[in-house]
């Protein structure tokens, strides 16, 4: 999630209007990738490159132990270029990820985001769904009760154009790990209501993975689509 995880939304948005008809192949998407860029400029520079997959890609994290297939005909606009390839013996066991560093109310914490992509075509469609894979590191935070204590705070914070509403809260497990699941109600004040479900998961001492999926509040199928997709797409070693 970026800074407060409306920015998922309305990039969303905006890339589905100016993307419409790009159609790269993979290894143009790696060399639109390859700046290498670190911190804030290198994640926020490459959610403006855009591309529809051809095929399905696999993200791989040998460090985090997990990867994640984006499928194909989804729009991929933000990723760790080394971290693509078709089994885990592709990626290195090096940290390919770009951290920025920031501090929440009485925490500082590290972030990276892994990827994230969408179904950007059409941004006013019902079955609207937008992906986003981050890993957080917290000062002082070791344990999941914590980390959830932390993530509430920050998932709830005002913001003076939008309202967050928790519509559920439970633990369930996906392919043998244990995550906790909030949804999220978001009112704007003028546009669209939507949600943004969240998945958080100790994926590593100390370091926690969230996958946050935005979907229009009046598209009653998304949540167990993308809970179903989920499943298909995350493996854990």
């Amino acid at each position: 999630m970026r800074n407060k995880a409306k920015k998922i939304l309305s990039i969303l948005l905006f890339l589905a209007v100016i993307l419409a008809g790009c159609n790269k192949t993979i290894n143009e998407v790696m060399e639109s990738f390859g700046d290498n860029k670190s911190a804030e400029d290198h994640n926020f520079d490459n959610e403006w490159k855009a591309v529809k997959l051809d095929n399905e890609i696999r993200y791989f994290n040998n460090y985090l132990g997990f990867s994640y297939a984006i499928p194909k005909g989804w729009w991929l606009y933000s990723v760790n270029e080394e971290n693509l390839g078709n089994s885990r013996s592709d990626i290195g066991d090096i940290i390919f990820m770009d951290f920025y560093y920031g501090n929440f109310k009485e925490y500082s914490y590290s972030v990276a985001w892994l990827m994230a992509f969408g179904n950007l075509e059409k941004p006013d469609q019902d079955n609207h769904l937008g992906y986003d894979l981050d890993v957080r590191f917290i000062d002082g935070i070791s344990d999941m009760p914590g980390y959830m204590e932390y993530m509430e705070k920050y998932m709830m914070e005002p913001e003076d154009d939008e309202e967050y509403k928790i519509m559920d809260s439970q633990k369930i497990t996906i392919n043998g790990k244990s995550f906790e699941l909030r949804d999220y109600l978001v009112t704007l004040a003028d546009y669209r209501d939507y949600y943004i479900l969240t998945l958080s998961c100790q994926i590593k001492n100390n370091y926690f993975l969230n996958i946050a999926v935005d979907y229009w509040a009046d598209n009653t199928k998304a949540k167990d689509a993308i809970m179903e997709s989920i499943i298909k797409s995350v493996e854990f070693f």
